[in-house]
Parts: C-alpha cells; structure tokens; sequence
C-alpha cells in the first residue's frame, strides 16, 4: 500500500513541478510579447497640415488620429487602455483613446477594455495633446517648432499578465507650427 501511496505522490510532485514550470513560462512569454500593431493614421480634417506628411494642432491644441489596432500575436490580449510612457517628457502626449471605425477621426465612442484574438483589430480614435510637464524653452525661440509624433503607449493584458506597449506608427506625419507660447499655455 504504501508503495502505490508513493508513487502516485511522487507523479502529483511531478505534474505540479510541471504546472509551475508552464505558468512561469506562461508569465514570461505574456510579460515580453510585443502583439500588437498600429494601422495608418488618418488625421482629422482639422488637423490636416498644409503638405502632406505635416499635420498641425487644432483650436484646442489638439491632434485626433483614426487608426486600427491589431493583435498580431499568438495570445489573446485585452486592450486596457494608454500609459504614460517613460523617459524626458516630449512635446505632445497622448490625452486619451477612444473606440472608432478606423477611419474618421472624428466619431468616437468611450474606450472600454475589448478582447482581441489572435490576428484581430478594432478601430481607435487616438488623442495627441501639449504636454503640460514639457519643458517649453527646448523650443527654443523660433516662431513655431516642428516636433515628431510620439509612440502611443498601449496597456493590456493576456491571462491575467498586464504589460505595456509603446507603437511607434510607421511613416508618421510631423507635427508642424507647436510655439512655445503654446506650451506654456498648455502648462498653466
């Protein structure tokens, strides 16, 4: 009796060894996958530049951005949201993200998490403002500034693992005619 009672403790040792095993390999594989993908950008009419490849800030010193976010990874993931990156402040920073068609960036809905499966997408309107906490004399004193689009930093999660993506979008437009006065007004 006492031999079966071994055995069958020691195969229960083994498939929990292997139960951490996977759930640790689990852990780091959704902790480091990089899944997702930025689809072109589409600018609001009111942010239209006046070249192409420019786009400039509207009324409210914003950009609004229509574009789709896919799941190219083997995983699914939940689109939780943005995150405030990291490292010296830039000029403009993502102010919010919203629930689109893909195309028209002026047609939103409240962002709410959403499942993507594996080689799925959802349209996203993404909102680019002044940074407040930007230094604003590394403009410089120049009449207005050309400054580069930032990454949009997307938080998700995949079997309970939150992580955050930072999406650099291929061929991205500058950022013409952003003044120090501006920046400055953004900051107060």
């Amino acid at each position: 009796m006492s031999r079966s009672g071994g055995a069958t403790a020691k195969v229960l040792g083994l498939l929990m060894v292997v139960a951490v095993l996977a759930s640790a390999a689990l852990y780091m594989y959704g902790r480091h996958q990089q899944p997702l993908a930025l689809g072109d950008l589409t600018a609001a009419p009111t942010n239209a530049g006046p070249r192409g490849g420019t786009v400039v800030l509207d009324a409210d010193g914003q950009l609004r951005f229509a574009t789709i976010l896919r799941n190219t990874g083997r995983l699914p993931v939940t689109l939780e949201g943005v995150s405030v990156p990291g490292g010296k402040p830039t000029p403009l920073v993502v102010t919010s993200m919203a629930l689109g068609d893909g195309s028209d960036p002026t047609a939103a809905a409240v962002f709410t998490p959403v499942d993507l499966n594996p080689g799925s997408g959802v349209g996203v309107v993404v909102t680019f403002g002044l940074n407040p906490a930007y230094p604003c004399a590394r403009l410089g004193s120049r009449q207005a500034a050309t400054v580069a689009l930032p990454a949009l930093a997307v938080r998700f999660s995949s079997y309970g693992v939150t992580t955050t993506q930072a999406l650099a979008p291929a061929d991205a437009p500058v950022v013409a005619g952003v003044t120090r006065a501006s920046c400055e007004a953004a900051g107060s």
